[in-house]
């Protein structure tokens, strides 16, 4: 339970890493959870343990209006769905709108939505503050906070350090090259030179 950040460079290997606990693509090894190996979980059952929101906001919209589409996925996972997500993530002026004409901020809103509106267990969150205004990101950043004291896991790979330190998560992971090359408690992330692993420390962006 909790949050973690997952840092690392354009094609460091963290877009794989959340495709692989989803059970997208292949992998060597086994992916854990609550000690059950996730290859032998059918695909609704993933789907209903874990939620993946993909880094590009569009993928996947098939339907004819934002509502429909967050709609979606409760009619295949056959589950009633928490709404509450939705009404902090997703402005009520969109619920109409054909998701296909959202800009790049409302579509990462529904797109988000249409996927943790299922309330799945675990949240894998890649890039989530792509083409974000202030006001989505500081409602994400609230939806994060107040489910992680509700006992959430929530996975989020980042490449800007910035978000991160607003987050305040509780512990991190870099990766470079395919590879976790540091990791551990939040509170020991200032320690890291992360220059080394192409992420700007916070001094430097704030100067």
């Amino acid at each position: 339970e909790g949050v973690t950040v997952v840092f690392g460079r354009n094609g460091s290997g963290k877009t794989t890493l959340l495709r692989s606990i989803m059970g997208l693509i292949d992998y060597e090894g086994e992916v854990l959870i609550d000690s059950v190996n996730t290859r032998r979980m059918s695909r609704q059952e993933l789907s209903r343990l874990i939620g993946y929101v993909w880094q590009n906001p569009y993928y996947g919209f098939i339907e004819n209006s934002v509502k429909e589409e967050i709609e979606v996925i409760l009619r295949n996972l056959r589950v009633k769905g928490n709404w509450d997500i939705v009404d902090r993530i997703v402005p009520k002026y969109l619920m109409n709108r054909d998701p296909s004409t959202l800009s790049g901020g409302e579509a990462r809103r529904v797109s988000i939505a249409s996927i943790l509106v299922a309330d799945q267990k675990i949240w894998l969150l890649d890039e989530p503050f792509t083409n974000m205004d202030r006001d989505g990101v500081l409602s994400l950043i609230e939806l994060i906070n107040d489910y992680r004291v509700k006992g959430k896991t929530i996975v989020i790979a980042l490449h800007e350090v910035f978000y991160a330190h607003i987050i305040n998560p509780d512990q991190y992971i870099i990766l470079d090259n395919g590879r976790v090359v540091s990791s551990g408690m939040w509170r020991d992330f200032n320690n890291v030179d992360v220059r080394k692993y192409g992420l700007i420390p916070l001094g430097e962006i704030c100067a």
